[in-house]
């Protein structure tokens, strides 16, 4: 897995507030899981480790380098994006309540799917109010399932 290549322009760097997020995301990954440059280097993720971490930490990396970290750390986007675009912090992509958000988010393309003909059709957008209606359906139901863990939790003890 080569983290990039000839064709990568080198103007082009990880700069916009949704990709310095996700190298921040990278980097605190980086350091959760006591990854050195080196050993990214000889496992062919990044092509060369000079100033690789400071690089990383001011969101100057090639898109190619972003990908194959991503790859090779196996960083969840659906969850990046839920931590950054949702919370608007990088530090919330470990929590819970990102990884519960990230299955249920993965979980509508099932429901799409099963729905099928109904929702391959022209129709039109939800209005905001029934948009916020979903959204706490979705959030009473991740209440209910914590209290219930912190339920059975309690009859261990």
């Amino acid at each position: 897995m080569l983290a990039s290549n000839d064709t990568d322009d080198p103007g082009a760097v990880c700069s916009n507030s949704l990709m310095s997020g996700l190298c921040a995301i990278i980097l605190r990954e980086l350091d959760r899981r006591g990854i050195s440059s080196r050993h990214l280097a000889d496992m062919c993720v990044i092509r060369r480790r000079q100033g690789f971490r400071e690089r990383l930490a001011s969101a100057q990396l090639l898109p190619s380098e972003i990908d194959a970290l991503v790859r090779y750390l196996e960083i969840d986007i659906v969850r990046v994006t839920i931590a950054l675009e949702v919370f608007g912090d990088a530090e919330s992509y470990p929590d819970a309540l990102t990884h519960n958000l990230g299955n249920v988010c993965r979980a509508l393309r099932g429901a799409v799917e099963r729905q099928g003909d109904a929702l391959d059709c022209a129709f039109e957008p939800m209005r905001p109010a029934l948009c916020d209606a979903v959204a706490d359906r979705i959030c009473q139901a991740l209440v209910q399932h914590h209290a219930r863990i912190e339920q059975a939790r309690s009859a261990l003890l």
